[in-house]
């Protein structure tokens, strides 16, 4: 049976495919995810105009250019498709031209994911990322999935998944608390475990009129403990999914890339700036999506 939504409509996963990369990793990992969701694949491919003198573009049509990107795309996910993991799969080709990231996040309302390809230049250490990838997990509606260039290939069945892991950031918001349902749902999926990450750090020392003690470390790390164990006896866990905790000292967003060690995925809560859903990626969120060396799941 085919899983449906409350409206009645079958699940979706989204995903934006470069028709001209020469891996197109992001694919396999959407392809993967439908499979282990019995969900319709979502495939947008935009098209553009490649680099030409005057007088090719001259000599080019719009029309022409779509019928060779659509003629690449059909050619890559017809391959996919004979792989034995998705050979059932039911997936819908969408060729169009326009900004990529607003029409992967039209493409993606109301959709179980959204998965987007991280580039190389990604990885550079900074706050401002104008990328496809950082522009979706902001203001996507639902959870997109930032997968890095690098990754090797996921499995698309529940049984090959088993003994991996999953690590979710825990801080105690909403967010995180979203990040932590979906992330055990997914574990559920994936037969893989769960493991959840609280971090804490000492309160910055201020000076002058604003001079305060700093509180003994031993009782920050004590009570982010409670807090991490209430947490975890609070969680909803399906059957057969193993869920561990620990407590990480430090900044939250390196912190969490040092505790990701042989994680297959990392799931994060995103922060929102009052009523405008997305318009400010928390910096925690930001960090691990771009920097991560595997998969980083976002959740608005």
């Amino acid at each position: 049976p085919r899983p449906v939504t409350a409206s009645g409509q079958r699940g979706r996963v989204v995903v934006g495919l470069d028709s001209g990369a020469p891996a197109p990793g992001p694919l396999r990992h959407a392809a993967s995810e439908a499979v282990l969701r019995n969900a319709m694949l979502h495939i947008v491919s935009v098209w553009s105009y490649p680099p030409m003198s005057t007088e090719e573009r001259m000599l080019t049509t719009a029309s022409a250019v779509e019928a060779e990107t659509a003629e690449r795309v059909a050619g890559i996910v017809g391959e996919l498709m004979t792989e034995q993991p998705y050979r059932d799969l039911s997936a819908e080709v969408e060729v169009t031209q326009g900004a990529p990231a607003n029409l992967l996040i039209a493409a993606a309302e109301d959709a179980d994911l959204l998965v987007v390809g991280r580039s190389d230049g990604a990885r550079v250490r900074h706050a401002v990322l104008g990328s496809v990838a950082s522009k979706c997990v902001r203001h996507a509606s639902g959870p997109v999935m930032v997968v890095p260039p690098a990754e090797g290939p996921v499995t698309a069945t529940a049984g090959d998944a088993k003994g991996s892991e999953i690590l979710v950031g825990i801080d105690g918001s909403e967010p995180a608390q979203r990040a932590m349902s979906w992330a055990l749902a997914e574990a559920g999926l994936r037969g893989a475990s769960v493991r959840a990450v609280y971090c804490w750090e000492e309160p910055m020392l201020l000076g002058g009129d604003l001079m305060m003690a700093l509180p003994n470390p031993a009782v920050l790390e004590r009570d982010a403990e409670a807090a991490l164990n209430e947490w975890l006896s609070a969680a909803d866990v399906p059957d057969g999914v193993t869920l561990t905790g620990a407590t990480q000292r430090g900044n939250p967003g390196h912190a969490l890339l040092d505790a990701i060690d042989d994680a297959d995925l990392v799931v994060v809560g995103s922060r929102g700036l009052g009523g405008f859903k997305g318009l400010m990626l928390g910096s925690v969120a930001r960090r691990v999506a771009h920097l991560a060396p595997c998969s980083v799941v976002v959740i608005s």
